[in-house]
């Protein structure tokens, strides 16, 4: 008589991603694969969804655009007229134009009331009756679509009250009621699209009493005349370049990698020095401090006068890469070591440094994380923690994600690390080496950390910047100015003052990634659209897609509106290059997104967006009887879902060692002569209640009665699924129940 199926029950997952061994060797709540979804809490939760706070914006007021012709018409592009970013775009709804007494609206869907017309994308306007040789001025808001190079935080005057920063290549913004506005206008940085800007809050502005703000200093490490070390007090940014020695031509501090105040002195590392920017050079292992107090006198950073500034050189040749407090010590990644400076308390040698490791050490500036007791770098050997004492990896669950990460494009140099405090996670996004586009350049993977259980994950998606974003203010709905369907911030924010973590993109999008009061399960639009042409050709500055992902369309300009007939629902058909693919919608007949059409020819107005719906993968370890020297036969499963109100999923079975091709799917699952699939084979699950008592948690069953060597199971979404609804609701795994059964002893396959 056979034996019956026994339950092998998994619950309470502690494991996450495992890539240390072979899939069959690991724990039965391992998962070699897990993109987009993570073990939290004795639960495997689908990866929140991002949603926006705004996009980098400037606003520009009294432009002169020139003067009317005599017969009153008047055509002109506005980003050449007042040398936009080439890639910028014109907000919908912001423009004013004047001419002489006479004002033009902006109606947001490419016309200027009364008589005139405007493509956001290209900036061209006309005005077909304008009153004659006039001269024409304009206010618009824009977006630079530049990439976003820093989220920081700058302390404010009230208790517990800080500000976050944004930058990309060329300006600073801050958020407020109204969205992205750049901060200090007509203060302009230079950068490329890898240098990320450092900053830190130290002293206060004493010429502004009885007030004092506190200063804010930032820095890119770009050596440039034009591009100094700065600090603000809220009003001015002030160059700043401070004499080093106290001869008739004194050094001076140009540039640094990074600022730090500690010990009551202001720190920088690895730094630009010289009498002047063509004649100075780098010092990449140096550390130089100001006197104690003010780091803003003429003598403060003297390093010849005893009690004033002074420096030390690390003895090695590697470059200082990344520092961090670890209690009341800075530790310091080189490229292949760690080192921590630490205070004497004798004024004329206050810091010391000491090596801590001779092999491992930090790749990426913006990689460190501080923690309670350590400090988290990524290297390249692996990902290392420092107590001040040791520095050890923390890794070997993943001990080959570091050698993932592309050493191209200034690969290394983009990755950015973050801590979540509400959900104690931590996040590292960086380019992968392994997939996609050759020419991407900006990262497309975001590493997560769940550091109260020592697991990890991969999310797919595309991050320049991470940092903390702290909303000052909630807004109030009498406050705004826009109408509502105008609105491209979120609304619902979380509560004022709460840390939260923000996330900027390629393209000046930043993103909410911690939403305590909005658990989205999808994403708000993240990147814009500068044309489309052809058989839906789509242009969309590094746009980063690797082919294949599903996104939306949406747009509120006239033109080109068969993209968005029925749901502007499809998937990344074909990337052309880094700024163009082609895009086809979702097709029943091949149940693939293969379904491409000619657009209109109505010209591309501007202002539409790309939303990206995320799909995930939870790819469990290859079961097996192995210990027995059986087979395995899998008659069914059991999974514990949260009850949806229309969610569907897809339980995938790949047997053995076939990576590729489920056999609970068509056409592995045929009836044999009929070509027809077997529908007991059910591999779409609903999430929502199908029967008996409503209740807020379900199990739902799964047949599929195949036998093996191996098996593993992967919760995935179809093509059929990503197109519908279903991807929009939440999915969580409470629980799931394998019944097996040993199937005969293992044969060689000779």
């Amino acid at each position: 008589m056979a034996k019956g199926y026994e339950p092998l029950h998994i619950s309470g997952p502690r494991e996450g991603l495992v890539q240390q061994q072979e899939d069959f060797l690991l724990p039965n709540d391992a998962y070699p694969q897990l993109i987009n979804a993570f073990v939290w809490r004795g639960k495997i939760l689908r990866k929140t969804g991002a949603q926006i706070i705004g996009r980098f914006r400037r606003k520009l007021l009294s432009q002169s655009l020139g003067m009317t012709t005599v017969g009153g018409t008047f055509t002109g592009n506005i980003k050449s007229l007042l040398s936009l970013e080439g890639n910028s775009s014109i907000e919908a709804k912001s423009v004013v134009i004047t001419i002489g007494a006479s004002t033009y609206t902006d109606n947001g869907d490419g016309t200027l009331s009364p008589n005139g017309s405007i493509n956001y994308a290209t900036g061209e306007i006309s005005f077909a009756s304008a009153p004659v040789s006039t001269a024409v001025t304009a206010n618009i808001n824009y977006f630079p679509t530049l990439p976003a190079m820093g989220l920081r935080l700058r302390e404010l005057s009230s208790i517990n009250a800080e500000e976050t920063v944004g930058f990309d290549t060329k300006y600073a913004y801050v958020f407020s009621s109204g969205g992205w506005q750049e901060f200090i206008p007509g203060t302009v940085w230079a950068g490329t699209d890898s240098d990320f800007f450092w900053t830190a809050n130290y002293w206060t502005d004493t010429a502004a009493s009885p007030s004092a703000p506190k200063l804010f200093w930032a820095t890119n490490n770009v050596p440039n005349v034009s591009n100094p070390i700065r600090y603000t007090n809220g009003t001015t940014w002030t160059s700043f370049s401070p004499a080093l020695d106290s001869t008739g031509t004194p050094a001076l501090l140009l540039q640094a990698l990074i600022i730090i105040p500690f010990r009551s002195r202001l720190v920088v590392f690895n730094t630009f020095e010289g009498t002047a920017y063509n004649t100075a050079f780098p010092y990449p292992q140096r550390i130089r401090w100001a006197n104690i107090g003010s780091p803003l006198t003429s003598d403060a950073w003297f390093d010849d006068v005893a009690g004033k500034g002074g420096f030390l050189d690390i003895p090695t040749a590697q470059d200082i890469i990344a520092v961090g407090f670890v209690r009341d010590n800075l530790v310091i990644y080189c490229e292949r070591s760690t080192w921590q400076l630490r205070y004497t308390g004798k004024s004329i040698s206050p810091f010391v440094v000491e090596k801590i490791n001779t092999e491992l050490g930090a790749a990426s500036t913006f990689s460190a994380i501080p923690f309670d007791t350590n400090l988290t770098g990524i290297g390249d050997k692996g990902i290392v923690e420092c107590d001040s004492f040791e520095s050890v990896r923390i890794d070997p669950k993943i001990p080959d994600f570091v050698f993932q990460i592309n050493n191209t494009n200034s690969g290394p140099q983009r990755v950015q690390g973050v801590r979540d405090f509400v959900q104690k996670l931590a996040y590292w996004n960086y380019p992968s080496s392994r997939d996609g586009y050759a020419s991407n350049t900006f990262p497309n993977y975001r590493l997560c950390y769940n550091y109260e259980e020592k697991n990890w994950a991969i999310f797919k998606d595309s991050y320049t910047v991470m940092g903390p974003y702290q909303p000052v203010d909630s807004p109030n709905w009498q406050d705004v100015n826009e109408a509502w369907e105008d609105i491209d911030y979120t609304w619902v924010q979380n509560p004022k003052l709460l840390p939260s973590v923000a996330a900027g993109n390629q393209q000046g999008y930043v993103m909410l990634l911690t939403n305590i009061e909005d658990q989205m399960t999808t994403n708000d639009p993240s990147l814009s659209i500068q044309d489309i042409s052809g058989m839906q050709v789509i242009k969309s500055i590094d746009h980063n897609f690797m082919g294949g992902e599903i996104i939306e369309l949406t747009g509120n300009t006239a033109g080109n509106a068969n993209l968005l007939t029925p749901d502007g629902i499809g998937a990344v058909y074909r990337v052309i290059d880094k700024d163009t693919f082609s895009f086809a919608r979702y097709s029943a007949s091949t149940d693939a997104f293969t379904d491409l059409q000619n657009q209109t020819a109505d010209p591309y107005l501007g202002n539409w967006q790309i939303t990206i719906r995320d799909n995930f993968s939870i790819l469990s370890k290859r079961f097996n009887r192995l210990d027995e020297g059986q087979n395995i036969q899998l008659g069914f499963v059991d999974a514990l879902f949260p009850t949806t109100s229309a969610g569907m999923v897809t339980m995938n079975v790949y047997m053995d060692y076939n990576f590729s091709s489920p056999v609970n799917q068509y056409p592995q699952n045929n009836i044999p002569g009929s070509g027809l699939p077997d529908t007991f084979f059910n591999s779409a699950v609903p999430t929502y209640q199908e029967r008996g008592i409503p209740s807020q948690k379900a199990y739902h069953r799964v047949s599929c009665n195949v036998r093996g060597n191996f098996f593993a199971i992967e919760w995935t979404m179809s093509n059929s699924q990503m197109a519908s609804n279903a991807q929009e609701e939440p999915f969580q795994i409470d629980s799931q129940i394998l019944w097996t059964r040993a199937a005969g002893k293992l044969l060689p396959n000779f």
